[in-house]
C-alpha cells in the first residue's frame, strides 16, 4: 500500500478512530435523522436525484463498519450544507480590489499565505464536525500535504481549481500550506498571485466545488455532483477526491478571510496616500460588504 494513497487514508481512519473513539455529542448522530444517511442525503433539497443516488451508491462501497460509515456520510453532507450557506458572504468580493491590496504590502502578505495543517482540524470543529470524519479530514489533509507522493491524477475540475492545486505547496518546517509568491529577488510573482485570485473570485459560487467547463455545449457535470465523491479510487477503494477538494477550498478560505480582517483593519486606521493604497480605497466600499 503507497502511503498517503486512498487505502491509506481508510487504514488511518480506522486506526485513529479505534485509537481515539468519539465523544458522546456525536457517536451516532445519524440516529436523529430518520432514514439514517439516506435521509440526510434526502434533506439536502439542492441535491439531484441522480446525485443523491451517487451518495447512496459511495456510501454502500465503504469498508467502514456501518456506524463509522454513517457518521463519515452524514458529516460530508452536513459540512458542505454550512460551508454553502456561507458562500453569499464572498459574492461581492472585489477581487481586483484584492489583488491590489496584496500587491501594496508584501510582507503583510508573507505573512498571511500560510496555513498550519492543524487549522484544517479546528475548522471542521467550528463547524460542529467532531466524528469520524473530523479523522477522515485530518488524515486527508496529510495527503494533500504529500499529494505527489499519491501518483494521482489532479483532483480538479476547473481551471482556477487546477491552477491552485498545482502551486499550492507544503512546507512540514515552516509554514505548512503555501504559495511560492516571491521570486529570488524578493519580488511578488504575480502569476502566482492571479492564481491564489482565480480561485478567490470562486468563493462565491455559484457552486461550491467547480465543475468541469462545458465542450461543444455539452455539460460534463451533473447538476449537483459536487457533492458525490467521485466514486472509486485507483486503489480499488472509496475515493477521498471530494474531500481533498474541499480542504483546498478551506486553505483558500482562510486566506481570503485573512486578507479582508487585514484590510478592514488597515481602512480604518489609516487614509491611503499611495497610488496603490487608493486603488485598494476605491475597492473598500464593496469588499466590505464580504462577511467573514
Amino acid at each position: 500500500m503507497v502511503r498517503y494513497s486512498d487505502s491509506w487514508v481508510v487504514d488511518r481512519t480506522m486506526f485513529e478512530y479505534v485509537s481515539d473513539g468519539s465523544c458522546a455529542c456525536c457517536g451516532m448522530p445519524y440516529l436523529f435523522q430518520p432514514g439514517g444517511i439516506q435521509g440526510l442525503i434526502a434533506a439536502c433539497t439542492d441535491l439531484e436525484t441522480d446525485a443523491a443516488e451517487n451518495e447512496l451508491n459511495a456510501a454502500e462501497k465503504s469498508p467502514w463498519p456501518p456506524q463509522i460509515r454513517e457518521q463519515i456520510w452524514g458529516d460530508r453532507v452536513r459540512l458542505r450544507l454550512k460551508m454553502k450557506k456561507e458562500m453569499p458572504n464572498y459574492k461581492d468580493l472585489d477581487v481586483n480590489g484584492l489583488r491590489a491590496f496584496c500587491l501594496s504590502d508584501k510582507m503583510m502578505l508573507r505573512k498571511i499565505i500560510q496555513m498550519p495543517r492543524a487549522l484544517i482540524l479546528d475548522f471542521t470543529k467550528d463547524y460542529g464536525i467532531h466524528s469520524a470524519y473530523c479523522t477522515v479530514l485530518q488524515a486527508v489533509s496529510e495527503q494533500v500535504a504529500n499529494f505527489k507522493l499519491t501518483k494521482y491524477d489532479a483532483d480538479g475540475r476547473s481551471d482556477a481549481e487546477l491552477a491552485f492545486e498545482k502551486h499550492l505547496k507544503f512546507n512540514k518546517r515552516g509554514p505548512g500550506f503555501t504559495l511560492e509568491l516571491f521570486d529570488k529577488k524578493g519580488d511578488i510573482d504575480e502569476e502566482v498571485l492571479d492564481v491564489f485570485i482565480g480561485m478567490a473570485g470562486t468563493l462565491g459560487g455559484p457552486k461550491l466545488l467547480q465543475r468541469r467547463p462545458k465542450q461543444d455545449g455539452i455539460d460534463n457535470d451533473d447538476e449537483d455532483n459536487e457533492t458525490a465523491n467521485e466514486g472509486k479510487s485507483k486503489d480499488g477503494g472509496p475515493s477521498f477526491q471530494g474531500d481533498r477538494r474541499l480542504i483546498r477550498l478551506l486553505i483558500v478560505r482562510y486566506w481570503v478571510n485573512q486578507l479582508l480582517a487585514k484590510f478592514k483593519e488597515s481602512n480604518n486606521e489609516t487614509e491611503c496616500s499611495s497610488g496603490v493604497q487608493t486603488e485598494v480605497q476605491l475597492a473598500a466600499d464593496e469588499m466590505s460588504k464580504v462577511n467573514i
